[in-house]
């Protein structure tokens, strides 16, 4: 008993840097979610609402890239819980805010692409209707 030494398996604590890369990412990304995916989606909205649905916004691309860039940065937030080390949980962090950032402002990139291409399937269809209607032109 006196000549026995016990061996306990502690882990270390993790460092501060780490607590501190958790709780600033998740911060961020709840703010970039507020601040910037819904006004993205009611600007969307707003667009689509006052063209009285002429402008084709490709929903399933938008929701799938959500779903996908969100799970990410979930699965990046919830590595740097398992990590000990302070720099690698800031690059996680980093990581995931980056993340949520990309993936909220896709939507406006896919609404653009597709505006486009409505319009270049309108060109020639207005060319058409001024070469009917104004043969001389």
């Amino acid at each position: 008993m006196f000549g026995r030494r016990t061996t306990t398996t502690t882990r270390r604590p993790r460092p501060r840097a780490v607590w501190a890369a958790l709780v600033t990412s998740a911060v961020l990304c709840v703010l970039i979610v507020v601040g910037v995916l819904l006004p993205v989606l009611t600007l969307i909205g707003a667009a689509d609402g006052g063209t009285a649905g002429a402008l084709d916004v490709p929903v399933g691309s938008i929701v799938a890239a959500i779903a996908i860039g969100y799970v990410l940065a979930l699965v990046l937030l919830l590595l740097i819980v398992k990590v000990r080390n302070g720099p690698l949980a800031w690059v996680l962090g980093v990581a995931a805010v980056i993340s949520t950032l990309v993936v909220s402002l896709w939507p406006l990139v896919a609404v653009a692409i597709a505006g486009v291409d409505q319009v270049q399937d309108l060109i020639p269809f207005i060319q058409d209707l001024i070469t009917r209607f104004w043969p001389g032109s």
